[in-house]
């Protein structure tokens, strides 16, 4: 039986979850109506600035619903991620990270929602950085889809994905015709769109075998078993190079937690289990003391 975690990170777990248990059953407005201290993975900002947002789409939903031409079907957007990184331990640094994902009802278009710290001078926070971070979002978020899509027969293939980004200043409110315009022209301030035709390879020949290795693991709408006789790993994977070029402030490395004693280490010393590529320990004795549980969904894909 497939359970829900409202708190989930990892968008290839997600994305299968959605077409397995539906798109309203991996909703994350919930976590959003409790209190900010219950949100013990965000700080108080981030957990009102992912409120701020997941109310001005949903009020937009409602106040659209029986609007034509529809942007999506039924103008329905449901969030279902609010901070992400591709694939568990791909993030390896800030910029890596995203933060809200909406998906529409048919589960082939998608808005992502970058929330960024007010621009200043000093050189840390710039827009020309957010700029490159949202977009580079978004290419990396249709190489997964359209991976997952052809090389493990999920869900319907990917029309878009639409990104922009808030800030503070903006009191973390949406540019207007990310939720309204049905076709965007391509040089439309603050929003970039994708589609399965012109994203930009993203992905990471590593990040493709931890992707490989969740599917693997089962308890979701894929079957590892439907893998696809031919791969489109060409199209989806990039280099290192197709990272955005941005200031120090983004490329501090995150830190990884233990699988087993849960210890944070800021640095590269904990080992990563060598089979599924998932999880980090602080050594060989926790690893030991983890195995026990570990290795139910310690799996690789054929």
């Amino acid at each position: 039986m497939m359970m829900v975690n409202r708190s989930e990170t990892c968008a290839t777990k997600r994305l299968s979850q959605c077409t397995g248990l539906g798109v309203f059953m991996n909703d994350v407005t919930q976590k959003f109506r409790g209190h900010p201290d219950n949100a013990t993975d965000l700080s108080k900002l981030d957990f009102f600035a992912r409120k701020a947002v997941i109310e001005e789409v949903a009020q937009w939903c409602d106040d659209n619903k029986d609007t034509k031409p529809e942007v999506v079907y039924r103008n329905n957007w449901t969030p279902i991620l609010y901070r992400y990184e591709i694939v568990k331990s791909s993030a390896k640094r800030s910029s890596d990270w995203g933060d809200l994902v909406f998906c529409d009802d048919t589960i082939s278009h998608f808005l992502i929602v970058m929330i960024f710290p007010e621009a200043c001078n000093c050189g840390n926070y710039s827009h020309h950085d957010y700029d490159a971070m949202t977009k580079y979002q978004a290419d990396r978020f249709m190489s997964l889809l359209t991976y997952l899509h052809h090389d493990w027969d999920w869900g319907n293939k990917p029309t878009w994905v639409r990104a922009t980004y808030t800030t503070p200043k903006q009191k973390f409110k949406l540019t207007t015709d990310v939720l309204t315009k049905v076709d965007l022209p391509s040089c439309t301030p603050l929003i970039w769109q994708v589609t399965s035709d012109d994203f930009v390879p993203s992905l990471l020949v590593s990040e493709l075998e931890k992707i490989d290795n969740v599917v693997a693991q089962g308890g979701s709408s894929i079957s590892p078993k439907k893998r696809a006789a031919t791969s489109v790993r060409d199209k989806v994977v990039g280099s290192k190079e197709t990272k955005p070029d941005v200031s120090a402030q983004w490329k501090h490395r995150n830190p990884h937690q233990c699988g087993f004693c849960e210890s944070i280490s800021p640095g590269k010393d904990l080992q990563k289990c060598g089979r599924c590529k998932l999880v980090f320990y602080c050594g060989k004795e926790c690893q030991r003391k983890a195995w026990p549980m570990h290795k139910i969904y310690c799996k690789t894909a054929q």
